[in-house]
């Protein structure tokens, strides 16, 4: 018996007799995708961040990169128990907080700190966190003199309070942030895609293979009307 190659037509047809499980399978996995990438993916890549400028009324030695210190985030996890579940022992190890600066000389600086959202249930937490962080810093700011031209600490138990007249103003009441994966609906649509082309052409194939079987041929199904032809 010759041998011929299968159409479009015939793939089309064996594609509609497994069109449901196709379908299904399709679909689980855009909403699998879907769910992953929104949850998990961009969830590992999201990060927050804050902006403030603090401005304090005496000359201050505020050393900003104590903020990330693991004592200070482990001070601002303990004033609040919202933050108990805040693993602020790992951020600081993984350095997955940080802060920046920016201004010149004579300028006021800003600050922005910055950290991984992993850490935290929702944008409210981290907020609240960050803000901590912030003002605890700038509460263990110790005050300095201008004396003779030389900077001379205060006694201890002045510099141990928080510096009077501090004020924190921040760019935003919430933190902003910063995502770096790519969309979920995007995601889902190129799982929908693979997983239906990948699922019909096994299912074509199977089905295929099950024709050539019953049949006992190599050979494809045949086509519409070409028996009623050769039996003429």
């Amino acid at each position: 018996m010759e041998e011929r190659d299968i159409t479009a037509g015939e793939i089309a047809r064996l594609i509609r007799r497994r069109i449901v499980w196709i379908l299904a399978l399709s679909a689980a996995a855009a909403l699998a995708a879907g769910l992953f990438t929104a949850f998990v993916y961009n969830r590992a890549r999201e990060e927050y961040f804050l902006t403030f400028v603090v401005e304090l009324p005496q000359e201050t030695a505020f050393r900003y990169e104590t903020l990330v210190y693991a004592d200070n985030l482990e001070a601002a996890k303990a004033s609040d128990g919202a933050f108990a579940a805040v693993d602020t022992e790992r951020m600081a190890a993984n350095e997955d907080i940080r802060i920046t600066r920016t201004g010149g000389e004579g300028e006021l600086p800003s600050y922005t700190v910055t950290v991984k959202g992993r850490y935290f249930s929702d944008r409210a937490q981290a907020t609240g966190f960050l803000r901590a962080v912030v003002e605890h810093a700038v509460s263990r700011t110790p005050s300095v003199l201008r004396l003779g031209g030389r900077a001379a600490w205060l006694c201890r138990a002045f510099a141990d309070r928080s510096v009077t007249g501090a004020q924190i103003r921040y760019r935003q009441n919430t933190v902003s942030v910063s995502e770096g994966g790519i969309s979920p609906l995007l995601a889902a649509f190129f799982a929908f895609a693979a997983v239906f082309l990948l699922s019909s052409a096994l299912f074509c194939a199977a089905q295929l293979s099950a024709l050539r079987r019953e049949h006992g041929t190599d050979a494809p199904p045949p086509r519409p009307g070409e028996g009623a032809q050769s039996g003429l």
